[in-house]
């Protein structure tokens, strides 16, 4: 598929796309830094966490929407659209907690939930580039900004920590 052929990529893919590494990038830098916690904290932090982002997220999008819709619609719209921020939390989780349950140590196991959220980050920035068109040399621009940007993300967090 070329920048000439491909069809374009419609608001609501883009919007999924968005609010999918949005919250990959928000579950790789929530678990970070938790190493030092037990699993049921973990797992509460990076679920509220993620709440409270997409919640944050929703309004946002719904207060800047110009539609003409009723703001119920628009809020229903933003709650449907934006839901992979919120699922592709329990990916990267669901890895957390199986390695502990086969009796990793809390520590790695969020190393291996940090790199399972970033490649869910590449994965789907790149598809989302790919999708919109782009040549080979922005598809693969496009996975290593993702990787750069989730890199710094983490590097940052670490820093706080």
């Amino acid at each position: 598929m070329t920048a000439a052929t491909a069809k374009p990529l419609g608001h609501i893919a883009a919007e999924r796309i968005s609010a999918g590494c949005y919250g990959a990038l928000v579950s790789a830098s929530t678990l970070v830094g938790l190493g030092g916690s037990d699993l049921g904290l973990v797992v509460a932090v990076v679920a509220l966490t993620n709440v409270v982002y997409f919640a944050t997220h929703v309004f946002a999008y719904s207060v800047g929407d110009t539609s003409a819709e009723r703001p119920s619609r628009i809020v229903a719209h933003h709650l449907r659209v934006s839901a992979p921020m919120v699922s592709v939390t329990f990916l990267p989780l669901l890895v957390v907690v199986v390695l502990v349950a086969f009796r990793v140590d809390l520590p790695t196991a969020l190393l291996w939930g940090v790199g399972v959220a970033m490649s869910y980050l590449v994965v789907v920035a790149t598809a989302g580039a790919r999708l919109r068109g782009s040549s080979g040399l922005g598809v693969v621009l496009t996975a290593i900004g993702a990787a750069l940007v989730s890199t710094l993300l983490i590097v940052a967090k670490l820093l706080l920590h």
